[in-house]
């Protein structure tokens, strides 16, 4: 027993170090630093980012929506899900969002066909910010936002193997740029996943995002004849990753993140059941991400016989002026 268990930690520790030794590798790296879509690569839901923002190899979590549509169709229960951060330079990123396992006409005869689909809004700006002329004198306070409204859509071909796709509406305004008009942007991007199962409870994931992501802005609303185009591309994204969930409570996790930027990192994290009453689950989370510490609890429990669960995560960063702190809370019925 102990020699199966000691076997199966090296197997996924042996996974996790392959993951990280691939990302060493190609440390000819950039960055995606000053690149549009800046919220959409903050990670997101507090159980992911206090493992270091993994999430593309955990199935059935409703985040998947974010981190991999093809982890849907292992979800057990529709879900419910919201996302605070608490940001410094009064900042804002929250999330709503909605999951579903679907069971088709043939995985109810016992066929292995079973589907999942999503939805959630993402929402984020950076606060007011300051306007001036071109001598820098103050022209007043001026707003801008970003919104991510995801659609997803996964099928499980295999009882081993999960496909998702994502559209992604991008919404981008400057509400109050002047007096009669706004600047805005709505442009139309894909993720899309893939999740394999090939044993027990270890899980491989790989996810590409910001598919055709872009905002395009045209100032010709504003001024018409001296109006120009501008297109802002995100950069896109790949991610690998595999976890392993031991009988003992014991969730590993990593992931190489790399894109056409050559912006390369690296993220793991580990999560464990420290105890488990029914209906209550207290879980504690760690987590490397990108050279960032994170730590976060879980709490699951009951309201009105619905299964809830309340997450935390801290997160040690080195963008002053502080630490940044992420509360989810889910609902699954």
């Amino acid at each position: 027993m102990v020699q199966k268990l000691l076997n199966r930690i090296t197997l996924t520790t042996a996974l996790i170090a392959v993951i990280f030794i691939a990302g060493v590798a190609i440390t000819q790296a950039g960055t995606n630093a000053g690149t549009a879509g800046a919220f959409l690569r903050m990670g997101l839901g507090a159980r992911a980012l206090s493992m270091g923002d993994v999430g593309v190899a955990i199935p059935g979590d409703g985040f998947g929506i974010y981190y991999n549509p093809a982890s849907l169709p292992y979800l057990t229960e529709k879900t419910l899900l919201t996302t605070y951060n608490y940001l410094s330079l009064d900042r804002h990123l929250n999330f709503i969002g909605f999951a579903s396992p679907l069971r088709p006409p043939a995985a109810q005869k016992g066929e292995n066909l079973n589907a999942g689909v999503g939805v959630g809004w993402i929402s984020a700006g950076p606060g007011d910010m300051e306007g001036r002329d071109t001598d820098g004198n103050p022209i007043g306070s001026f707003n801008f936002s970003e919104n991510a409204f995801y659609v997803s859509f996964a099928l499980r071909l295999h009882n081993r193997v999960a496909i998702g796709i994502s559209p992604v509406i991008l919404y981008g305004s400057f509400p109050d740029l002047s007096d009669d008009a706004s600047l805005y942007s709505t442009r139309l991007g894909f993720d899309a996943g893939v999740m394999i199962n090939p044993w027990r409870s270890l899980y491989l994931g790989a996810q590409a995002r910001h598919i055709n992501a872009q905002y395009r802005w045209d100032t010709g609303t504003i001024w018409e004849e001296n109006g120009t185009t501008t297109t802002d591309k995100f950069p896109r994204i790949y991610r690998f990753g595999a976890s392993y969930l031991f009988d003992i409570g014991l969730l590993l996790a990593g992931e190489m993140e790399t894109s056409n930027e050559n912006d390369n990192e690296i993220h793991a994290g580990a999560e464990y059941l420290i105890a488990q009453m029914d209906p209550y689950i207290f879980k504690v989370r760690a987590g490397y991400d990108d050279e960032d510490l994170a730590f976060g609890l879980g709490f699951g429990f009951e309201v009105w016989k619905l299964r809830s669960q309340l997450d935390y995560a801290y997160q040690i960063q080195d963008v002053p002026p502080f630490d940044s702190q992420v509360i989810s809370f889910s609902v699954s019925f």
